[in-house]
């Protein structure tokens, strides 16, 4: 971990935890002093009490803490990043004293009173802790003292976009291309350089290894030009030789990392060999992992309410149309895994013949087959198409691990091979059952290209907490039909 994330970390985590509990003690102190509302509860429980609102905060802190640099975050992602925490916290310590049958449960007084006083606090606190880090790390013991050694243009532009990070004390350049004449660093133009942003100039080629030895370094950036891959070499291994860590550019990556759409690099030793790592979006792990216990627990629930349901509609299914009442078909899934999906069938058992005589017909704009008053389409099939009874069979792919509850929808292979390269990008997380085309309104969308683009941003803003927006939205949308067909 990044030493700036460590100590973003740390702070924000001690900082949240101490409001959380002083709202809590506070509102302890007014409800048993002033309003006497809060009972007498025993030791045990006021001790059992503090140890789950500990555990659900330090699970609902670690799912959702943000690693983007202080100095980039806006105002509201402060807010909605401190509202998210805390009300997953909250929920966390409901279900854990619904499960424990703590007696504290019942005091909503104390609940609802210090989760106001936990959000609002928190807000302060991270607005405060925000000023307090910009301005006191970068020159205190917990910054990491650096230094770079670069060239004149490179350094004018690379200084200034290294000194946001906050974590880091840069103590001074060295420029390779300027020569020291008259007590002074010369530019090959002749150009007399002292400093750069602010950060002194204090050594060239000449003498850089000997003003790293005798200076106070955690740190050193080596940032060149191709062409000086021997000098480069030359200077980490004896930076390294003084157990300095050193951060070196790749010319080649930075050509294609300019040409690039997103900004996520990682590299990594495989097989010896240092390998560069691009990915459009990366995710917190932690959050995935709620992600799955989701799935997992919502699959089987799912499973469980569908079974009457399905029994219940199976009899006219069958009735109108003989034939097997599960719909099977291949579809692709993560980064184009061939899966079954399972759905109720609702149409004709040789729809699949009929549809290629229906092309013609479709409303679509693209790589998706859709039409009004479609033929194939059996009257049971119309109506659990329009209340989405024919998804439910899908809570068995999301137990197999094929689906998510919440997600972008596979298309069939015949779909997936006319994709273009920017198509297959909707397909880099797991497919839901529902996801943000289905709530966006899905029967008034016609541009394949729309859908692209609805489940791109799922993926690229994608959250714990958003998933948990799109269920309810599911909820509501099937409720009301809106946008079923």
């Amino acid at each position: 971990m990044e030493r700036r994330n460590q100590i973003q970390i740390t702070f924000e985590f001690t900082t949240n935890l101490f409001v959380l509990f002083a709202s809590n003690l506070l509102s302890y102190a007014i409800f048993t002093t002033v309003v006497k509302k809060i009972e007498n509860y025993s030791l045990e429980a006021w001790t059992e009490y503090a140890i789950i609102v500990l555990l659900s905060y330090i699970t609902a802190f670690f799912c959702f803490a943000s690693p983007i640099n202080l100095h980039k975050r806006s105002r509201a992602m402060e807010i909605s990043a401190t509202f998210k925490g805390c009300l997953m916290t909250y929920a966390l310590l409901s279900i854990l004293l619904l499960l424990t049958k703590n007696d504290i449960i019942q005091s909503r007084y104390l609940w609802i009173s210090s989760l106001y006083s936990y959000c609002t606090g928190s807000i302060i606190a991270r607005y405060v802790l925000k000023k307090i880090l910009l301005k006191r790390i970068p020159g205190s013991r917990l910054a990491t003292m650096t230094g770079v050694i670069t060239t004149t243009d490179i350094g004018k532009a690379f200084i200034p976009e290294l000194k946001k990070d906050w974590s880091k004390n840069i103590k001074a350049v060295a420029l390779v291309d300027t020569s020291f004449e008259k007590d002074n660093y010369v530019t090959s133009s002749g150009e007399i350089m002292s400093e750069i942003d602010g950060v002194p100039i204090v050594a060239n080629k000449d003498n850089l290894m000997g003003w790293v030895r005798t200076s106070a370094l955690d740190e050193v950036f080596i940032n060149l030009p191709a062409g000086n891959e021997a000098i480069v070499a030359n200077y980490i291994e004896e930076l390294e030789d003084m157990g300095i860590t050193v951060k070196v550019n790749i010319p080649t990556l930075e050509k294609i990392l300019n040409e690039s759409k997103f900004d996520n690099l990682k590299c990594e030793i495989h097989s010896a060999t240092p390998i560069a790592t691009f990915s459009p979006v990366v995710h917190s792990q932690t959050a995935l992992v709620f992600k799955s216990m989701l799935d997992f627990v919502g699959g089987i629930a799912g499973c469980l309410i569908s079974l009457p349901i399905i029994l219940l509609v199976a009899i006219p299914l069958k009735i109108e149309s003989p034939g097997p009442l599960i719909f099977k078909q291949q579809r692709i899934g993560k980064n184009g895994r061939v899966f079954n999906i399972y759905k109720l069938r609702s149409m004709y058992i040789d729809a699949e013949e009929r549809k290629k005589a229906l092309m013609e017909q479709n409303q679509m704009d693209g790589l998706m087959f859709k039409m009004d008053n479609d033929p194939r389409i059996t009257k049971i099939g119309k109506f659990i198409r329009k209340t989405s009874i024919d998804e439910l069979p899908q809570f068995w792919n999301v137990i197999k691990g094929d689906m998510s509850l919440v997600g972008t929808r596979p298309p069939t292979i015949d779909e997936f091979e006319q994709y273009e390269s920017h198509h297959k990008r909707r397909l880099s997380l797991k497919p839901g059952i529902t996801g943000l085309w289905q709530v966006s309104g899905r029967s008034n969308i016609q541009n394949f290209e729309e859908v692209v683009r609805l489940d791109c941003e799922y993926i690229d803003n994608w959250s714990f907490f958003l998933d948990i927006e799109i269920l309810l939205k599911t909820v509501t949308t099937v409720l009301t039909h809106n946008g079923a067909e």
